[in-house]
């Protein structure tokens, strides 16, 4: 999943995360509404995390 400063993600448990910074080898995140903030290798967020956008789009017909 290629990110940019500012995406907002969602958690496998519902959580929202903003991308505070991100590079090939590192993405930082900060949940909304909290104080965590962590750093993770972008393979940890492709498994775990989806764009929120992603999710608001519908199937086609």
């Amino acid at each position: 999943m290629k990110l940019q400063q500012g995406e907002l993600l969602i958690s496998e448990n519902g959580r929202y995360y903003l991308v505070v910074e991100c590079s090939e080898e590192s993405v930082s995140l900060k949940r909304v509404n909290g104080y965590t903030l962590f750093s993770c290798h972008p393979g940890f967020l492709d498994r775990s995390f989806r764009r929120v956008s992603e999710l608001k789009q519908k199937p086609s017909t």
